[in-house]
């Protein structure tokens, strides 16, 4: 035993392991409706009355013991290693009461391993709806293991699951098959070495060791020596193992099928190969038509306070550079962040919606072919979706991903899915391009707009995947193998717990990186060498200049000196040769560098230069010419300007070559891109 028990979860992916986590740690985590989400293990501590503190583990899901991705070899190098820190006292197996039978393959290979085990029936409400009955006593006696059966969507049976949780009663089921009588032998002998002397879990480390290149014992040895066939071994175990789970599903599970025709109507028109696609895109067209609209109203009410909030306190504090840092610089790195959380919030909340109601899940379905020509799988759609909230997760979701080809590809061009920090940058400029006018008195020209820059980064992601495609060679026959949750009404608490978490994250994790970065800029902007600030500065005591001019335009002459004689205006400047061509001016340059950091701070940096030039960003915007406005808005569709994506690209391939890949590549699009947007349209 560990100094503190470790109890550990376990199930298939949707099973509804993730909601009995957070409902019984209270920590705060995602929870989705298809495979991937839970990627790494996550851990939370219980209080129990008996057993004190209890550490619970959150395993990734997974469909067997039998390595086929990176998320699925965590569970086996916990649970089939007992000197691993993580190795649990008691593993509750959480079984999706409506697929019994899909399930039933992981938990007895769990069972199998000679750990105490419970198991949690989840979902009970909705076997009546679904016409399916389940003996648990008949259940529990053909498994050798205790059973409660819980609905972690209404918290039923979690009390009973608690108070079990506290006693010291579970024991060791009998196994529930054999070892294959061809891996008896071989099996005995690595058992012997092994601190784990389970002969089923040497059977599983012998079977997965050495194509997956784990830190276990090398069996090359044992393999010649027994003349071992693993292939035979795994066919003679599945087949043993499912002809058991028939008999117990036989045995305890009632179904009455007329429950089932109208969900599989609805099946069937969700993933038609030609309707399937038609509702894909509707549903993603009203998304972004929706995020548009709704966000409009809080956006303005949000900007009219930071106005009021900056005339007020302009008006308390004396003229100077602390009235000048206060308003400039923090209040409008502050507004610049907290005016885009009503887009964000919204868009992360309707995503939950389609990860909740099991959609996203029939969207690979029915995208598998078509990404095939790309080089990709259906799952590769989990992590381009994502894309759309944010790269960073979504990069880390491809490692779902079997074939090391298709994840590299998925991988790659991730980045050129629009993510909701390109969101404040679009809404920035796509309202000086479009119009707010509305076609057919409903559909919004500016969210149409967007709609179509969304549509450019996925078809030039599309492209890149070709070309990688054609020099890379498949590594192995991929199969796509993917489960089909079963249709759900989406929790509001899930849904209403993402928008303000998502908010909550931008707040604190881009939120502090502009409001730094505009202080920083409101710096480099108010101060510059200080002999050629004298000059302007005589330049405006001079009577004979000044009297040709009104006090609006002297201000605004010699703030637009002054920033131009900054050291920021240098830095502009330096750089204005190579965005040239691009119809960029030294002032939007400094807007690209510096939103390098986070995509979002281009919007900031924009309000920071222009409120110390004494004219609003909007009013500035207006004066620019429709092709550099044009220009500016097609080079974000296409540059990776954000170093978090670049370092969880090393982090998930292991070196910076890929990273620095696209850089260069993303940026040479998004130049070439801006570039012909400009030359063509002037």
């Amino acid at each position: 035993m560990h100094q503190t028990t470790k109890i550990a979860l376990v199930g298939n992916p949707n099973c509804g392991k993730t909601t009995i986590f957070n409902l019984l740690t209270g920590l705060n985590q995602k929870v989705g409706n298809f495979p991937g989400v839970t990627v790494n293990k996550k851990s939370g501590f219980i209080t129990l009355p008996k057993k004190g503190k209890v550490e619970l583990i959150d395993l990734p899901g997974t469909y067997s013991l039998s390595s086929k991705s990176e998320d699925e070899q965590i569970v086996q190098d916990i649970l089939l290693d007992k000197s691993h820190p993580s190795f649990p006292d008691l593993i509750i197996i959480v079984l999706d009461a409506t697929n019994l039978k899909r399930n039933l393959f992981l938990a007895t290979q769990v069972l199998d391993l000679g750990v105490p085990c419970l198991i949690l029936l989840n979902m009970e409400d909705e076997l009546n709806s679904k016409g399916i009955k389940i003996n648990l006593n008949s259940l529990s006696e053909q498994l050798d293991t205790k059973i409660l059966s819980v609905s972690a969507k209404l918290k039923k049976g979690f009390q009973a699951f608690i108070d079990q949780l506290d006693e010291d009663n579970f024991k060791i089921s009998e196994p529930f098959i054999s070892i294959p009588e061809v891996a008896i032998e071989i099996t005995n002998q690595i058992s012997k070495n092994l601190e784990n002397k389970n002969k089923f879990a040497a059977f599983k480390l012998l079977n997965n060791a050495d194509e997956y290149n784990w830190s276990k014992p090398n069996f090359d040895r044992e393999i010649k020596q027994f003349n071992y066939n693993k292939h035979a071994a795994e066919l003679f175990e599945i087949n043993n193992r499912y002809t058991k789970i028939n008999k117990v599903v036989r045995d305890t599970v009632q179904v009455t099928l007329q429950k089932e025709k109208k969900r599989e109507k609805i099946e069937k028109l969700v993933t038609h190969p030609i309707y399937g696609s038609i509702i894909f895109f509707i549903v993603f067209f009203t998304l972004f038509q929706t995020v548009f609209i709704l966000s409009g109203y809080p956006m303005e009410w949000i900007e009219n306070g930071m106005e009021f909030i900056s005339e007020s306190l302009g008006s308390l504090i004396p003229e100077g550079y602390i009235r000048s840092f206060v308003v400039d610089g923090l209040l409008a790195g502050i507004g610049g962040t907290i005016i885009f959380l009503p887009q964000i919030m919204l868009l992360f909340g309707f995503i939950t919606i389609l990860e909740d109601t099991g959609y996203l899940s029939r969207i690979s379905f029915i995208s598998d072919k078509a990404l095939s020509y790309f080089g990709m799988n259906g799952k590769s759609i989990i992590p381009l979706v994502g894309g759309f909230a944010c790269a960073v997760p979504a990069i880390m979701a491809t490692r779902n991903i079997e074939s090391k080809k298709e994840r590299f590809i998925t991988l790659f061009i991730t980045p050129l899915m629009s993510c909701s920090a390109r969101l404040p940058v679009y809404i920035f400029l796509v309202s000086y391009i479009v119009p707010e006018k509305y076609l057919f008195g409903i559909i919004n020209l500016q969210g149409l707009f967007m709609m179509g820059l969304y549509l450019l980064g996925i078809v030039i992601s599309l492209l890149v995947a070709i070309v990688i495609n054609s020099f890379m060679e498949k590594d192995k026959e991929s199969s796509f193998i993917l489960e089909l949750p079963n249709f759900k009404i989406p929790s509001f608490r899930n849904v209403t717990f993402s928008m303000l978490n998502k908010g909550k994250t931008f707040i604190k994790e881009a939120g502090k990186i502009i409001v730094i970065v505009s202080v920083f800029l409101w710096f480099l902007s108010s101060f510059g060498p200080q002999s050629e600030r004298e000059k302007i500065n005589l330049k405006y005591k001079n009577e004979a200049f000044i009297s040709d001019y009104s006090s609006e335009q002297l201000e605004r002459m010699k703030s637009s000196e002054l920033l131009e004689k900054s050291y920021i205006g240098y830095i502009g400047k330096s750089i204005e040769p190579a965005i040239k061509p691009l119809g960029f001016d030294w002032k939007i340059g400094i807007a690209l560098v510096t939103s390098f950091a986070a995509r979002e701070v281009f919007v900031s940096t924009m309000e920071t230069i222009y409120s110390i030039e004494g004219s609003s960003s909007k009013e500035k915007m207006i004066k620019f010419s429709l092709p550099t406005a044009l220009s500016l808005i097609v080079f974000y569709v296409f540059a990776m300007q954000c170093m978090s994506t670049l370092a969880i690209v090393k982090q998930e391939t292991g070196t910076w070559k890929v990273a620095i890949l696209q850089f260069i590549v993303f940026t040479a699009i998004a130049y070439l891109g801006s570039l012909i947007t400009y030359q063509v349209l002037t």
